[in-house]
């Protein structure tokens, strides 16, 4: 029988009292592994004299390859700038009528201006234009619009900006209206859109509506809005008022709503964005104001 080979130990050994000793095997690492560990150590060394690796008390060791994630990140946008030129230089050149019969640059200018949109107006008006009513920020995909919805009176809006001003009617809120009045002017109100209401206050609301309150002069004879309305044969000033007989509210349609809208009045703001506008301390250039038109038409109120 053969001899029975020893199995190498690391020396170490416990409990010996009883004649069987606990001893701690040598089991080294297999030979690809530490090939492959010490050929990591050599690629580390490599790597530090060629990129930028380690970091001084003011700025970093910066390579023998001059490479830098900033560096890449130059190329690609000035890379990205050039692919753009062509497209942008059309833009700037075209009016926006010309810009929408030419679908390679009307996607184009979409897909700038949906980003634009992203970064200035999405707060407000919320993701895709939806809305927020509970700021008073109007839907821009669908075709109610305050003051106009084709190219020119958006590009104007987002480059001038727009005030909107419903004056409050109660007399405690700096009106002239009591708390009946102010009842009756809602109660027809909410009769324009065929919400059921007390008719007698609702009689006694459109006298109030094409008198003494006096809405008719800018929200029209039949309460459709400075933009579809008229008031004696004749359109109402564009102020932007809504259209009160439909369902879609600025606000919010119910009646406590509407009520406090003509009890204590509200006041609108959309914020000049055209160079030298002060309105939000940020100002765009003409080129992505026309972009940001391109795309706020696009998306389903366009006129």
């Amino acid at each position: 029988m053969a001899d029975k080979k020893e199995v190498e130990t690391t020396g170490h050994q416990w409990d010996d009292d009883e004649g069987f000793p606990l001893k701690e095997y040598n089991n080294p690492l297999p030979k690809w592994w530490l090939y492959t560990f010490w050929a990591t150590i050599i690629w580390s060394f490599g790597y530090w004299v060629l990129y930028p690796t380690w970091p001084l008390v003011d700025s970093f060791t910066k390579g023998t390859l001059g490479w830098s994630m900033h560096g890449e990140y130059n190329k690609e946008m000035d890379a990205a700038r050039a692919h753009q030129k062509p497209f942008n230089d059309k833009l700037e050149k075209l009016s926006l009528k010309e810009i929408s019969q030419d679908n390679q640059l009307l996607q184009y200018a979409i897909s700038g201006g949906k980003a634009l949109f992203g970064d200035n107006c999405a707060p407000c008006h919320g993701s895709g234009g939806v809305g927020v009513k509970a700021g008073g920020f109007p839907t821009l995909a669908d075709d109610d619009w305050l003051f106009g919805g084709d190219l020119e009176t958006i590009h104007e809006t987002i480059s001038n900006g727009r005030v909107g001003q419903m004056p409050a009617h109660l007399k405690s809120a700096g009106g002239n209206f009591t708390d009946a009045q102010v009842n009756d002017l809602t109660a027809y109100v909410l009769s324009l859109s065929g919400k059921s209401q007390d008719a007698t206050a609702a009689v006694r609301g459109d006298a109030l509506f094409h008198g003494e309150a006096a809405c008719n002069a800018c929200h029209g004879d039949k309460g459709k809005g400075s933009l579809k309305d008229t008031v004696n044969g004749q359109p109402p000033p564009p102020v932007g008022a809504p259209n009160l007989s439909d369902a879609i509210w600025l606000y919010g349609g119910d009646p406590k709503v509407v009520r406090e809208s003509i009890a204590t009045g509200r006041t609108g703001l959309m914020p000049a964005w055209a160079k030298g506008s002060k309105d939000t301390g940020r100002q765009l250039d003409p080129l992505a104001i026309k972009q940001l038109t391109i795309y706020v038409h696009s998306l389903g109120g366009g006129q």
